[in-house]
This record gives structure tokens, sequence and C-alpha cells, in this order.
């Protein structure tokens, strides 16, 4: 829910609530007020009609509106005494069903008489008075919706596009690219705090982040010299008279070292990706790529027996730069190979959609999504490094392919699907357009 929204609703909640208690609150005052207002009138009235009778004028039976009653009175009821009554009047037809009587009695004393003067009013129901503000209330509401609804969605453009513009700034922010996340100062107080919290952030993020990656660099460029000189140790050792239990841990030495010379050069050539290094400046053959790396690992596939099923769909071309285009199909087949069975299939499917690499072999022991993080395996082979997967991904994520792993039926399937943008797509696009042109024709 999109903040201008939760504001909204938050603001009509609370006038739903506030509105209804101030009509009560309006209903009792108004009430209150009439019944005020309509005694203190008939007391006036009382008082006038008992200094008329006290001067002997002539009493009409109605004054100022008002039905008068003056009598004798033989109640031993003080003088000044008032009395107020209310009658329902439902019940004469003469008068409207919203309509209730009030009645004044006060009782005053008259050379030595006491009289009780008695005048009486017409007003409006409590349930008419309700019954309007309801109405009021209702319009109000309406009112205040539309107003509301409207006005928060004109009023948020405004308001809220610093805000907006921050944040389209901070998903396109990348630290790869090395440039630093620059924001305006708005009139918002807040927005400014936001604004300056975030540049500081990603300045020490940016900073971090080259720091980082230049020790990467240093330390693989740094281990490749001894790496070599351990390597070379080896194999002049290797060559020297020794026992068989030395010639057996001499040989574990030289695997491990070449092992860490792998993952060496492989963390190298991911941090040479990170960095942009390679580029695709035209188009490549990737159908003949893949034949050729098939080709490469024919000798491979034979010692281990495996049975290699390949549906290559001819002139697939792909923005990608030829070295990536090679290191891709290679971890894949290798891995393919690597991870198979005794006797098992392999099968390449390449077409203008996708890139499916489909082989046997046991399921993976850590979860399919895990499979493109770095050092994660799925399956203790000794050879295994951990990395070539994540490689993968790199350079998929460089080309905007995408690629997923999934485990069914026995078979570990790696599927890199291409932006519909590609040359094969609009080459098949041309030839259908082409073709559909001289079927009408």
């Amino acid at each position: 829910m999109k903040l201008v929204d939760k504001f909204t609703l938050w603001y009509l909640s609370s006038t739903l609530i506030i509105l209804p208690l101030n009509a009560y609150i309006s209903y009792q005052s108004i009430r209150k007020e009439i019944d005020q207002a309509t005694v203190e009138r008939l007391k006036h009235v009382n008082e006038r009609v008992a200094e008329q009778v006290k001067a002997g004028e002539p009493i009409s039976d109605h004054t100022q509106g008002c039905k008068i009653l003056v009598a004798a009175s033989m109640e031993t009821i003080p003088a000044g005494h008032v009395e107020i009554t209310e009658k329902d009047v439902k019940d004469i037809p003469e008068l409207r069903d919203n309509d209730r009587k009030v009645i004044v009695s006060s009782w005053h004393t008259i050379n030595n008489q006491l009289y009780k003067i008695t005048s009486a009013d017409y007003v409006t129901r409590s349930e008419q008075i309700l019954a309007g503000l309801r109405t009021s209330i209702i319009w109000k509401i309406a009112i205040l919706l539309g107003f509301v609804t409207l006005t928060a969605r004109l009023v948020s453009r405004y308001v809220l596009a610093p805000f907006y513009n921050t944040l389209k700034k901070v998903q396109r922010f990348n630290l790869k690219t090395k440039q630093k996340l620059t924001l305006p100062r708005t009139r918002t107080k807040e927005f400014n705090e936001l604004n300056c919290f975030l540049e500081k952030m990603t300045d020490k993020a940016v900073h971090d982040y080259n720091s980082l990656k230049e020790f990467a660099e240093n330390a693989s460029h740094e281990l490749q010299t001894p790496l070599a000189i351990i390597r070379s140790k080896l194999e002049l050792l290797s060559e020297s008279d020794i026992q068989g239990g030395q010639a057996q841990l001499i040989g574990d030495m030289q695997n491990a070292v070449e092992k860490l010379t792998r993952i060496n050069r492989s963390l190298v050539l991911l941090s040479r990706l990170e960095n942009n290094e390679y580029e695709a400046t035209e188009e490549m053959p990737f159908s003949q790529y893949t034949r050729d790396a098939l080709g490469a690992f024919c000798d491979l596939m034979a010692l281990k027996s495996l049975q290699v099923k390949s549906n290559i769909e001819e002139e697939v071309c792909l923005h990608l730069h030829p070295s990536l285009a090679d290191i891709l199909l290679n971890n894949l087949i290798s891995n393919a190979i690597r991870h198979n069975l005794p006797e098992g299939t392999i099968e390449v499917v390449l077409n203008r959609e996708h890139l499916m690499i489909k082989n046997t072999g046991h399921p993976p022991s850590v979860p399919t999504s895990e499979m493109f993080q770095r050092f994660r395996k799925g399956s203790q082979c000794d050879n295994s490094i951990g990395i070539g997967l994540s490689i993968v991904k790199q350079i998929c994520d460089m080309n905007n392919f995408e690629i997923s792993y999934r485990y069914a039926s026995g078979y570990h399937i790696v599927e890199v699907n291409f932006p519909s943008g590609t040359s094969a797509s609009k080459f098949l696009q041309n030839d259908e357009r082409y073709l559909h042109e001289r079927i009408q024709q």
C-alpha cells in the first residue's frame, strides 16, 4: 500500500469517528439550547401575563404565539414556583408528527390571590433534529471522502516528489559503477536528513567495496608467484629418488596446489567480470562455439562412457564476449561431465530462446537455490572447487541472461534463457515476417 493511501485511510478513519461524535455533541447542544430558549421565553410570557392581570388589563388566549391559561390556584404552592413539562403531540391531528409541546406553569400572587399561569408552545422533536444532523453528517463524509482522495493524490505528487526522486536514484545506484550517489536538497527537513544519510552510507559502501576488491585482486596476484614456485619445487621433488609413500604425499600436495591455483584463477576471473573488463563489441556465433566446446570434451566424455545428445540450432548469435562464451560453455559442460554417473547421459539443446544442458546424476546435497553461490557444491567431488556455477551466474547477469538450475527425475538441468532481442530472435522474426508477406502475395 502506498504512503499516501495510508495517510488517506488514517484521516478518513479518524473522520468517521470524529464526525458522528461531533454530531452527537451538536445534537445535545442544539436540543438543550432550543429547550432553554423556549422555557425562558415562556417564563417571560408568564411574567408579562401576571403583570397584565395585576394591572387589570384584558388577557388574550394567545400571547406572542403562545397559548395562555390563567386560573386561580387553590394549591399550597409558593409564589414564584415554575413547573416545566413536555408532552407528545402525535395524537393531535392538526399538528405535525415532528412537534412536541413544552408547557411552563408558574405561580404568582396577585391581590392576595394565588394564580397559576400556564403557557405552552410547540418545538421540533429531538428525532427530527437528529435526522437532520444524520443527513448533514452523511453529506460531509461523502464530500470529505472525495475531497481528501483527490487532493491527496494531487498534493502527494508535489510533497512526495523529492522522496520518489531519491527512491529512483537509490534503485539505480550500483556499487560496480564506482559513481557517487548525489541527491538534491529539498525544502523538507526530513527528506534532507534522509538524503544526507543515504549519501554517507553509499559513500562508505563504495569505499569498503573498492577496498575489498583491491585486496582480493592484490591477494590473487601475489599468490600466483608462490604457487608457481611450490608447483615447480614439487615437480623437481617428484623426479628425485623417493619412496612409494612419499610419492603419494607429493602427489596429494600437487593436487592441492593445482586446486588452489584453479581457485585463485577463478577468483581473478570473477574480479575481472565485476570490473566489466569483458565488454562485447559485436555478435558472436554461439552455435559454433557450442559445437566446438562439445568437441573439446569428446575424449573426456568417451573416457567416462557418457552418451551425448545434442540439438543445436543454426545461426544462433549472441551479443557476448567470445572469451565469456568459452568460459560459460566450458564450465557448464565440465560440470555435466564431472557430476555425471558412469555411462550416464548428457543432453545439450540450443535454440534462439535458450541453452539447456541436462545430465544424469545423484541428487544435489544442497538446495538448488544455493547452487549459484560461491563454494557451494552439489556433490562432494574432489575435483570441484564450487566456483564454476558462480562464474556462470556472473556472466549471465552481466549479459541479461536468466539462468536456472533444477533437479528432476534423476537429471540435473541448467537452463540459460536469452533476451528476446537477441540476433537469433531478430533473424527468425525477419524470416517469419518475410514468409508471411510471401504467403499473402
